[in-house]
């Protein structure tokens, strides 16, 4: 039992510091969007992060083949995102954990994206992203 004990700590505290976490202050067509969780995008099949908040609406913060940044906004229950262009300044690096094969992403972005549908912008910083 004492030599478990120490083992359930040091597990515990390590997923405590493997938690997602996302800040910032983003706007969507005016209305704030406050992501709650963020995902690597090399989990979902992409080169990239996703930002998501409670209400279902997500934000792919992608690079594409040729390296060029892209934005896609998806609204909630929608499986198709609407691309909207190279509009954001985005610094994502890989941090040390992996997590179920996946490195963790950490970085922050600026986004000004504006397309005759969609008005997306603001600034966030995200870590721990798996």
């Amino acid at each position: 039992m004492a030599r478990v004990l120490p083992l359930l700590l040091a597990l515990g505290a390590g997923s405590l510091a493997c938690t997602a976490h996302v800040t910032g202050a983003l706007e969507v067509d005016g209305a704030p969007f406050q992501p709650t969780t963020c995902r690597s995008g090399p989990s979902l099949g992409f080169s990239g992060i996703e930002l998501a908040d409670e209400q279902g609406h997500r934000l792919r913060l992608a690079q594409t083949l040729d390296g060029t940044p892209a934005m896609i906004y998806f609204s909630p229950g929608q499986p198709i995102g609407e691309n909207l262009g190279a509009c954001a300044a985005v610094r994502a690096v890989f941090g040390v954990a992996v997590v179920n094969g996946v490195r963790n992403l950490e970085g922050y972005a600026t986004l000004a994206c504006e397309t005759p549908r969609r008005r997306v912008t603001g600034t966030v910083q995200f870590e721990n992203c798996h």
